[in-house]
């Protein structure tokens, strides 16, 4: 074929001496980015995966964006859209690769077309310097050669030196590197060299995988500083470790220099548009914003979510920066130099340091003592110790939620988590011991919730959704993503408490015990998914007391009791370190096991805590993974002291990440999604106002449904129902909320860490409450109706049933008050009980009760109202409470019965100190005074009474 007649890309690396590279295209579309199974692959990491496609269209190729992290330029513009292209155009994938498109030249114009020359790079200014998912790499080796550094469990590294074009990897002899583990086949792996590195490829006779970021790798891989491949099953001292190092990329990739050059606006988001983009679920769309005004330069705050950090403080709007400054935005740092910034990523795990540990509870007691360690980044460390050790008192110190006793520290990233605990919240993430997720929902539905309360505001539902999927396919869980969290196993659900802190990214994750209660094979499996986290680039802290699976572990903490440091280091060398304590005849009988070092410190003939912990800083060990580490950060070993009072910063709720309306909005979703979902709940909850209802049903065929009746009624009838119907309402509320707030107790205290107000909260629980109010004083008030002959009409029914609605609300709120109070779920019940029992008794309808005393009852008042819908009729000339015409007084209807019963209920007013309606005490005055007369009232119609009783009525 001729050359001239087809279309090509010369691909051009400034940042490597590899001469161009030309690709024919001859597919009508094309890939091209940084995974293997790409049309044009190229294997640099300021490369998408995934970068950008070209299409054939017409008579020629047009390029677009595939939502690349560092984004696509064509001829120094970039690209929002697809655009055709032209022969000699230039596309920049990041910032240091150039493709140049040749088009085929027509014959028209073969004598005066020529290709456009590849012009040399340019310096990299601030289009050239777009940040991604990971930083950009150059190759050099002249620095040194690679090296492989080999680990297996048990035994000592070994370090090879790559240098040969191809290398092979097996067990037995005639390998390049020979690695003697039995999960190692004969002839396992290849290396090749390539531009600037190596590749790996595993080979076909291989039976055990080799595993990068915790997942089988599928094909060949272009190996980059810091990568950590583990070989097998991650089986527990069976695993094989292999680190990939380059010592002249060691420090390139851990930093990025943004140039402003003719800019003088830098913004940076999560946005494409963003100059920088920071792709990152703690990023806002549009973020922050670095402006150069004349030779200063000021940092602005876009309203973000999580904010924006200058040297540990949160800002708010803008501030001027000076040289040195370090901006904190998500999980990415920038330096602030003359005139330009220097980005670190932070993402790929953290470091954190632990300096001289003490927690005093009171004056003379100390429970962590002068504890100092050293986390790297990537780490999985296993707490284990002796009870009363204080495992969890540790890690809550390490984490910053119960901090330790000045003058302690910890830094992560050389940030002091104490003084900016809001600069380092984000990466932070906390599995108690209990699962803090609800078992009504499912499991995509858990983790959407938690996404949308800690995920920025501006997240897309497209953007949130791809994150919970992630988090799925990282817990192996996204074939159960639509089953109820009930009807999980119990690992199954510890997974997905731990999906709940992985939707965030964060690079520092803490597990309280979360093999408790795991079955052996269960924990195991936990366990190893923890080894894969840690290698997808995140730092574990994991308090267990299980020790069968310590050995996937890179380093063991071990508390003896009191607080004190017995060990740290990896776990095959705390196996040799406590076997050296053993007895002649132990070692004998066998290999050392992590459950024989309990015995050990518990054996006081081998020493008290103290002795071990000063065993332990005299060691080896100490000196190589804490003196050293911490060489110029620890401070002199010296007694503890009871320090001088200072106060601490606390954890408190964060600020701003989601609107107090939104997240009222998301939690009051979740709770009705919750209601509905507990279907047997829900059904006793929505039945118990009517079955409580029918109460008055067996009254009213106890009493008679005409107690209200004039003639017929009894006033103490009247009392009993009227004060019933208003109980029936605070009860039933005050029961079915008792336990709404204390059952996500756990829930609760997590997402108030991360950045969940109290308003919102309880705001989402009272409206739910309220909604089931006025159905719960719909059914007491329809069928109080219907037992009995009310009084009244539709006004009066409608004043009842406000009344009940206040009254079951009332009722509601000592039932969510009784929940916040409670310890536990078990408590909440008795509290109610305490609450509700002077409803009864203190409401004034039983025995008379002062009005101080009895003001603060909700049942006084709903009762007084009750009684007062119907009694205030008498005012207007209807009848009154007990039916009869308040301008008439028929006393000859009226028997003795009756008018002892009316001077009682007269009296009991009075005495109770409530005002009666003038008539209606006239009326009670009358029947007082006319009682020796009663045969007058028995009299036929039309015959005068005697003249003792027509005297006059005051």
């Amino acid at each position: 074929m001729d050359p001239s007649s087809s279309f090509k890309l010369t691909l051009i690396n400034s940042q490597s001496s590899s001469p161009p590279r030309e690709f024919e295209l001859i597919k009508s579309e094309i890939i091209v980015g940084r995974d293997e199974g790409v049309d044009i692959p190229i294997p640099t990491p300021a490369v998408s995966r995934r970068h950008a496609r070209f299409t054939l269209e017409g008579g020629g190729y047009a390029v677009e964006d595939l939502g690349s992290s560092n984004g696509t330029f064509l001829n120094g513009e970039r690209l929002r859209e697809r655009k055709a292209l032209k022969s000699g155009d230039e596309i920049r994938l990041g910032q240091a690769i150039t493709l140049v498109y040749k088009a085929p030249v027509t014959e028209s114009d073969k004598t005066v077309m020529r290709a456009a020359p590849v012009k040399p790079a340019q310096p990299a200014h601030l289009m050239q310097t777009m940040l991604g998912e990971e930083p950009p790499l150059r190759s050099n080796l002249d620095a040194g050669p690679p090296q492989l550094v080999v680990t297996i469990a048990g035994e000592k590294q070994q370090t090879h030196t790559l240098t040969k074009q191809v290398i092979t990897i097996g067990r037995v002899e005639g390998n390049d590197i020979v690695i003697p583990s039995p999960i190692m086949s004969s002839r396992h792996a290849r290396l090749e060299q390539t531009d600037g590195g190596y590749k790996l490829t595993v080979l076909p006779e291989a039976k055990n995988p080799i595993l990068f970021a915790g997942r089988p790798l599928e094909g060949p891989r272009v190996l980059r500083h810091g990568d950590m491949l583990r070989l097998g099953s991650l089986d527990p001292g069976m695993m094989v470790t292999m680190t990939y190092s380059v010592p002249g990329e060691a420090t390139q990739e851990l930093e990025t220099e943004i140039v402003f050059g003719a800019k003088t606006l830098i913004q940076i988001g999560r946005d494409p548009s963003n100059d920088v983009i920071v792709s990152s679920p703690n990023v806002s769309r549009f973020h922050a914003q670095v402006e150069r005004v004349g030779q200063r330069y000021r940092v602005e705050d876009l309203r973000s979510s999580n904010g924006t950090f200058v040297n540990g403080e949160r800002i708010e709007g803008s501030v001027w920066l000076k040289p040195e400054d370090t901006i904190r935005i998500g999980q990415y740092r920038f330096v602030m130099g003359r005139d330009q910034l220097v980005k670190y990523d932070d993402s790929n795990g953290l470091r954190v340091d632990a300096i001289n540990l003490n927690k005093w509870v009171r004056k003379d007691l100390n429970i962590l003592q002068n504890i100092s360690v050293s986390f790297k980044p990537r780490e999985f460390i296993v707490v284990v110790g002796q009870s009363g050790g204080g495992k969890s008192t540790f890690v809550d110190a390490v984490a910053g939620y119960r901090p330790a006793t000045p003058p302690s520290r910890v830094l992560v990233n050389d940030i002091d988590i104490y003084a900016n605990f809001d600069a380092i919240r984000n990466d932070i993430g906390f599995v108690p011991q209990k699962d803090i997720i609800h078992m009504e929902l499912t499991v995509y539905q858990a983790l959407d919730y938690a996404a949308q309360l800690r995920m920025p505001a501006d997240t897309s539902p497209e953007e949130r959704h791809r994150r919970v999927m992630e988090v799925l396919a990282d817990l192996d869980l996204t074939h159960r993503k639509d089953v109820q969290i009930s009807g999980l196993s119990g690992g199954q659900q510890k997974r997905v408490s731990i999906g709940v802190e992985l939707i965030t990214k964060p690079g520092l994750f803490f597990l309280d015990e979360p093999t408790s209660g795991l079955d052996p094979g269960t924990e195991t499996a936990l366990m190893q998914l923890m080894r894969r986290l840690a290698d997808q680039g995140r730092t574990i802290i994991l308090i267990t007391h299980a020790t069968k699976n310590v050995m996937l572990a890179d380093k063991v903490i071990f508390l003896a009791r009191g607080g004190y440091l017995a060990w740290f280091g990896p776990p095959d060398e705390a196996l040799t370190y406590f076997d050296q304590y053993r007895s002649e005849r132990d070692r004998r009988a066998g290999r050392i096991e992590f459950d024989e070092i309990y015995a050990i410190l518990d054996d006081p003939s081998k020493g008290k805590a103290e002795d071990w912990a000063k065993r332990f800083r005299e060691s080896k060990t100490y000196l190589n993974y804490v003196a050293m580490p911490l060489k110029d950060k620890l401070a002199p070993e010296r007694a503890p002291t009871i320090p001088e009072p200072k106060r601490m910063q606390k954890a408190t709720a964060s600020r701003g990440q989601v609107s107090a309306l939104r997240q009222f909005i998301i939690l009051s979703a979740r709770n009705l999604k919750i209601l509905t979902r507990d279907r047997f709940a829900l059904g006793l909850m929505l039945a118990t106002a009517p079955l409580v209802s029918l109460l008055d049903v067996v009254l009213s065929l106890v009493m008679g449904r005409n107690p209200f009746s004039f003639s017929e009624g009894d006033m103490a009838q009247v009392l009993i129902t009227t004060f019933l119907l208003t109980i029936y309402g605070i009860m039933v509320g005050g029961i079915s909320q008792m336990r709404e707030i204390v059952k996500e107790a756990d829930i609760y205290k997590r997402e108030r860490l991360v950045n969940l107000k109290i308003l919102p909260y309880v705001m989402s629980k009272i409206w739910v409450a309220a909604l089931l109010a006025f159905y719960q004083a719909a059914a007491y008030t329809i069928v109080h109706y219907l037992a009995f002959k009310m009084p009244g009409g539709a006004l009066e029914f409608f004043q009842v049933y406000i009344t009940m609605v206040l009254a079951t609300l009332a009722g509601m709120m000592l039932g969510l008050f009784a929940s916040a109070l409670a310890p536990n779920a078990s408590s909440a019940p008795l509290i109610v009980i305490m609450l509700m029992l002077p409803q009864i008794v203190l409401a004034g309808a039983l025995i008379p009760v002062p009005g101080f005393i009895s003001a603060p009852i909700s049942a006084r008042w709903a009762f007084r109202s009750v009684d007062w819908d119907h009694r205030s009729r008498l005012g207007r000339g209807g009848g009154h409470l007990l039916g009869a015409p308040a301008g008439r007084a028929q006393r000859n209807d009226i028997g003795g019965q009756t008018q002892h019963r009316l001077s009682l209920h007269g009296r009991e007013h009075a005495q109770g100190g409530e005002l009666q309606p003038p008539r209606h005490r006239q009326i009670c005055r009358l029947i007082v005074r006319s009682a020796p007369a009663r045969r007058a009232y028995t009299a036929p119609a039309g015959t005068r009474p005697p003249a003792r009783a027509t005297g006059s009525v005051r």
